[in-house]
């Protein structure tokens, strides 16, 4: 437990190992911490070394002899703190140079046909976070409640597209009009006649189609491809402008 906390935070399985062999020894030098724990030498002088770095690890010499020992644990949350610190400086600078220069080279690249399979809830959360990237998000065939299919995920994620002002416009299957429908900000809808009821919901966005099935264990079939995506955009056009 305590070993798989310390690697959450950053530390490898060996760095881990070694400091909680010194809380637990007090000062040792090296020759005692490889009979303690069998890892080789050059390994435990590489460990110790970055432990010292990320200032867990200090060291005293007494008789010529280097005794390594843990610092107090309270200096794992200072730790942390760095971590957190080089995080944000990292996300500037990701965001602010490294993202548009290299979307920059993506979008010069041929555009062609790409396709993905998404299963499960967290693979259908993946295609409603891309659909955030996007001014507007277009459905036909949609149930109109995905508040009670994602009850946790949906407040949240609702209000970051309420905030990006992702314009939702969902043409409704015929059954949703018994049902209670999200009420929204940025989210239109209208009802589809009973004929073209569908067992899948169509997402479109940017040149993105999706083919959604809300099973148990939800599936999307993804496809990027322009041409495709401006043609379902004009059978959704065609079809909202007609009810």
């Amino acid at each position: 437990m305590e070993k798989e906390l310390l690697q959450e935070l950053g530390l490898t399985a060996t760095e881990a190992t070694v400091y909680l062999t010194l809380i637990k020894l007090g000062p040792a030098p090296v020759g005692r911490l490889f009979n303690q724990t069998g890892i080789h030498r050059k390994n435990l002088y590489d460990s110790l070394s970055k432990l010292c770095e990320k200032g867990l690890v200090t060291y005293i010499i007494e008789n010529k002899r280097k005794y390594f020992q843990p610092k107090d644990p309270d200096n794992l949350l200072r730790y942390i703190e760095k971590q957190k610190n080089k995080l944000e400086k990292d996300e500037k600078k990701v965001k602010g140079e490294l993202i548009p220069a290299l979307r920059k080279s993506y979008l010069s690249l041929p555009q062609e046909t790409e396709a993905c399979i998404y299963r499960g809830t967290e693979g259908l959360k993946s295609v409603l976070n891309e659909c955030l990237n996007h001014g507007e998000v277009l459905f036909i065939g949609a149930t109109g409640d995905v508040e009670s299919r994602l009850p946790y995920f949906w407040p949240q994620y609702n209000e970051k597209r309420i905030k990006s002002k992702v314009l939702w416009r969902l043409l409704l299957i015929h059954e949703a009009r018994t049902r209670p429908i999200t009420k929204s900000k940025y989210y239109k809808y209208k009802i589809l006649p009973k004929e073209l009821s569908s067992p899948n919901v169509i997402y479109i966005y940017g040149d993105h189609v999706a083919n959604v099935l809300w099973l148990e264990k939800p599936l999307a079939f993804v496809i990027r491809h322009k041409s495709l995506a401006e043609t379902y955009k004009k059978y959704f056009n065609y079809l909202w402008d007609g009810l």
